[in-house]
């Protein structure tokens, strides 16, 4: 009986360990979904790597060029004031909204030198915004009371060399004009002066010029320079040769003729182009005169006629020398090679006009 009891019990805790076991999960097939397609907004990429565009060098507005004149006061009113220049003209000025920084004011019989933007022509100083009034600086020549000065017969041969500051107002092979911050204009020839223009050759590009003559005599002056850049900003702004980037032409020749705007070349198939050079960056050691080669890039179509400028040059960055092949194509331009290292006043001597019948 008790073994038949022992056999119920073994029975009975078997059966109960067997309901207490876990059935094993059972595993479900694996399912694959469609990818969720990536729209393009979602997708994130590295930035590209690109190096920086060559661009030109920035053009400085010669035109909001600021000018200095100073002067010997003759008469000052609240918002006037009349001075006596240099050479003995006198120019009246608005002063309306004026930065007035003289020493006691204004007085009768001060120096000053006024700061301004815009362009005096002459006695017209309507298109003159004076800007500031400041005393006359320390080492400068003051201006003395006098009679206007007026050209002399003759030059004055111990003139020697000078700066003049201005803007251009017109050009032919012959000679430049500039009109100067004291409102007169001066007569360069620019045979074999060292020529760098961000600018170009424009009406309205303020310029420097350096030269040898008497600038107040009757003849035309060599200039040896002219710049439109700052040397102080850092080295020339021109580069001579093609520029890195984008498409253009070249066109070499000699100068037939030029303008403040367009440029005509002489090829050595003899035919002729006029080039728009308004806005040409220029480039020159043997100066800027007829028969001199150059060679122009430019975009557009000769024969279509709308070919524009981007520069104008007569050597290349290689060309360290005065003989260059380039200056055969005429004989103005191969004298002016063999004697690039000449004085600008004795290659001015070959080249002096009357001012009035170079105007």
């Amino acid at each position: 009986m008790k073994k038949a009891a022992l056999m119920l019990l073994v029975l009975s805790l078997a059966v109960t360990m067997s309901a207490c076991k876990k059935a094993p999960k059972e595993t479900e097939p694996a399912t694959t979904e469609a990818p969720v397609p990536v729209t393009e907004s979602e997708i994130v990429t590295e930035p590209p790597v690109t190096e920086p565009p060559t661009t030109e060098p920035p053009r400085e507005d010669s035109m909001d060029k600021t000018r200095s004149l100073k002067g010997l006061v003759l008469s000052s009113g609240t918002d006037t004031l009349t001075i006596q220049t240099e050479r003995g003209k006198q120019l009246e000025f608005s002063t309306a909204g004026a930065d007035i920084q003289t020493t006691g004011g204004i007085q009768q019989g001060q120096n000053i030198t006024i700061l301004y933007k815009g362009t005096i022509n002459d006695t017209d100083t309507s298109n003159a915004r004076v800007l500031m009034v400041v005393d006359l600086a320390e080492g400068e020549t003051p201006v003395t009371e006098g009679e206007q000065m007026t050209e002399g017969a003759e030059a004055d041969p111990n003139a020697g060399a000078g700066t003049l500051e201005g803007t251009i107002a017109d050009l032919n092979t012959d000679r430049i004009v500039i009109l100067a911050n004291d409102g007169d204009s001066y007569y360069f020839s620019l045979y074999e002066a060292d020529i760098n223009l961000v600018n170009g050759v424009k009406e309205g590009n303020y310029v420097t010029v350096e030269y040898n003559g008497d600038i107040h005599g009757p003849d035309v002056v060599a200039a040896t320079s002219m710049r439109d850049n700052d040397p102080s900003k850092g080295d020339e702004a021109v580069k001579p040769g093609p520029t890195p980037t984008g498409e253009h032409s070249y066109l070499s020749g000699n100068i037939a003729d030029c303008s403040t705007s367009t440029m005509t070349i002489y090829t050595e198939d003899e035919m002729e182009y006029t080039v728009d050079i308004s806005d040409a960056t220029q480039c020159y050691i043997y100066g800027i005169t007829g028969g001199n080669y150059v060679t122009v890039e430019y975009t557009g179509s000769l024969d279509d006629g709308d070919a524009k400028a981007t520069a104008v040059y007569d050597y290349t960055e290689d060309d360290n020398s005065a003989d260059s092949g380039a200056q055969d194509g005429g004989d103005e331009a191969s004298d002016g090679a063999e004697t690039a290292e000449n004085s600008g006043a004795d290659a001015g001597e070959d080249v002096i006009v009357d001012a009035e019948d170079a105007a």
